[in-house]
């Protein structure tokens, strides 16, 4: 085993065999599965074989008979493939050199009745009344060379006139299944008037309306729309109401919304919004209150969280308008001013808690002016003092 290790020698295995000229040449006449049973070597031998070669397989010789070729898309092909034992990809070839379809459950031939039906209605109307495809129907009218129809070329018959004029063109159009430019076109060139609405009739008590009260109100009143009532206003030359504010209804401003201000004093939001603006007041927020110049004067007197409590708004609402104003944090360096001799006297001596607690500043201020005038901090002292270690009986060792 060593000689054969030093020497390269591979190991002896019965199955490996080498290839004899005789098998070389059975290779380019016989399938692999053929040639496997015959020879006793395997597929995956064989086809390693071929590629060293260069040999491909050899194709299956299998002539195509009559029953097959008659059978071709009166099946799918792959039911046709598991029937004859055909590998699927040579039968569509088949078929295309036959000429013949692929099989489809739908498909039926067309008849002569469906032939004229072709063009008379539309593709997709037609396609619904013979419970076939849109797509069957079109290739079937292409291939025929019939055209599309074309519902504006439809011709007029003498009942379609008769009803020109005697509706609106929309109407008309609806009914016929036309558009509403060829019903227009089609009545001016028979010269048909167009049938109008009924103008409304003003009388005088009509008119005496007119101004006294928004025309929203007057049209409401009247049954008609609000444009019609201000047509009538504008060419008789009469002013639009305008609405006349008392002393009690300028309190509501501010005080309330717009439109809850609109709906009681009885005028439009646009009016109460042109009022507020001319008397400088503002919008009605109650989910926001104004600051006042007493709130104002707290903010760095106390705490933040104290002013907030006090004045019943957020912490963070009062920080921002403590910023805002630029008023120092309470209790803050800024606010207190420099360090006293006193006060600087005490860093080291003390832990810093106790140091802030005297001077009335924070722990981190504390910290950091120790730090910054290199102060080292106060030594730990133990808790207790060490117990001497009890002497154990016996002789003193000399």
């Amino acid at each position: 085993m060593q000689m054969r290790g030093k020497l390269r020698i591979a190991k002896f295995n019965a199955r490996l065999r080498r290839w004899t000229k005789e098998e070389d040449d059975w290779l380019r006449t016989m399938r692999n599965r053929d040639f496997s049973s015959r020879f006793n070597r395997t597929v995956a031998a064989i086809q390693q074989r071929r590629y060293d070669l260069g040999i491909p397989q050899p194709k299956r010789e299998h002539p195509w008979t009559g029953q097959e070729d008659a059978l071709l898309g009166k099946m799918s092909d792959p039911d046709f493939a598991r029937q004859f034992g055909r590998p699927h990809a040579s039968i569509s070839p088949r078929r295309r050199q036959l000429g013949v379809l692929a099989f489809h459950p739908r498909h039926k031939a067309w008849s002569k009745a469906e032939d004229e039906l072709l063009g008379t209605m539309t593709d997709g109307k037609l396609s619904k009344r013979l419970g076939r495809t849109l797509v069957a129907v079109r290739v079937r009218r292409v291939k025929l060379r019939i055209p599309v129809v074309d519902r504006q070329c439809r011709p007029w018959r003498p009942a379609d006139a008769q009803l020109l004029g005697k509706r609106p063109d929309e109407q008309i159009a609806m009914l016929l299944g036309r558009t509403v430019n060829a019903v227009k076109l089609r009545r001016i060139r028979l010269g048909i008037v167009t049938r109008r609405l009924k103008r409304r009739q003003w009388s005088v008590t009509d008119d005496q309306m007119l101004g006294t009260a928004p025309d929203s109100e007057i049209a409401r009143r009247l049954g008609c729309n609000e444009s019609v009532v201000q047509v009538r206003r504008c060419k008789l030359g009469i002013k639009c109401h305008r609405h006349k504010w008392t002393p009690k209804a300028d309190g509501l401003l501010g005080q309330i919304s717009d439109k809850a201000a609109a709906k009681r004093v009885g005028c439009s939001i646009n009016a109460v919004k042109l009022r507020r603006f001319q008397l400088s007041i503002r919008p009605f927020e109650p989910g926001w209150k104004y600051w006042t110049a007493k709130e104002d004067q707290l903010l760095g007197t106390m705490p933040d969280i104290a002013v907030a409590k006090q004045l019943g708004r957020g912490v963070s609402g009062v920080r921002s308008r403590r910023l805002k104003r630029g008023i120092p944090r309470w209790n803050s360096p800024a606010f207190r001013g420099r360090w006293l001799a006193s006060e600087v006297r005490l860093l080291g001596t003390m832990p810093d808690k106790v140091v802030a607690e005297k001077c009335g500043r924070t722990e981190r201020a504390v910290r950091m002016k120790r730090f910054f005038l290199h102060i080292p901090a106060p030594k730990r002292r133990p808790h207790h003092a060490p117990k001497p270690r009890p002497e154990l009986p016996g002789k003193d060792i000399v």
